[in-house]
């Protein structure tokens, strides 16, 4: 009897030595991040704006390098962004538009979600509770603390982690009345999958439109 009762008191003390409150799985899921940003990363953001429809775009980020392919119901494009300049380019078109990126304008701020700590206002600005959870992955609800008063943080953020490695699964908010979702988080994107090459578009012309 007093083995099984060590026993129990010591699976006890190792569930609560383990337990973790939503603020400290966010913390470690940001060192995660900053762990692993030198490795690239890939994500989807999925958009739903009322009466204009959907916007996907699916972004590819190593160092200050960056390709955005976004599809609409009406158009697609595909995006490369250094810290100097854009090459835009329409599917099916013969031409590729080279542009200067604009002063002031960095290429970290062209995607929602990309910037070196895309959720690093989440802990300080956020009430973070464990909504549900099991053996894949934590979903976080993170609530903005009333004395937020920044109407450009979403009231609520659900949040899912992996459980295995602390990285992100999605993030879901609203803000204006438009739906967001980033999911689909990968990390490893080679330099050269953000790397501008025109041999990649046979029979397709520079514009060069700088200025």
């Amino acid at each position: 009897m007093k083995k099984t009762l060590s026993l129990f008191c010591t699976l006890l003390w190792a569930l609560t030595a383990f337990a973790q409150t939503g603020q400290e799985i966010v913390e470690r899921m940001n060192q995660r991040l900053s762990e692993r940003k030198a490795d690239g990363i890939c994500l989807t953001v999925d958009v739903k704006i009322p009466i204009l429809g959907n916007v996907t775009t699916k972004t590819y980020a190593y160092g200050n390098k960056r390709r955005i392919d976004v599809e609409t119901s009406d158009i697609n494009t595909i995006t490369f962004i250094d810290d100097t300049l854009q090459w835009t380019y329409i599917p099916g078109s013969s031409e590729v538009a080279l542009t200067n990126i604009k002063v002031g304008k960095t290429n970290t701020s062209n995607e929602p979600g990309m910037d070196e700590g895309m959720f690093d206002d989440i802990p300080g600005n956020y009430d973070i509770t464990i909504n549900s959870q099991n053996s894949v992955k934590w979903e976080l609800l993170c609530k903005r603390k009333k004395a937020i008063k920044d109407d450009d943080l979403p009231k609520t953020i659900t949040l899912e982690v992996r459980k295995e490695t602390y990285e992100p699964i999605s993030m879901t908010t609203k803000v204006m009345g438009i739906n967001c979702t980033m999911h689909h988080f990968i990390f490893g994107v080679p330099e050269s999958k953000v790397t501008f090459n025109l041999d990649d578009y046979p029979g397709v012309t520079i514009s060069d439109q700088r200025k």
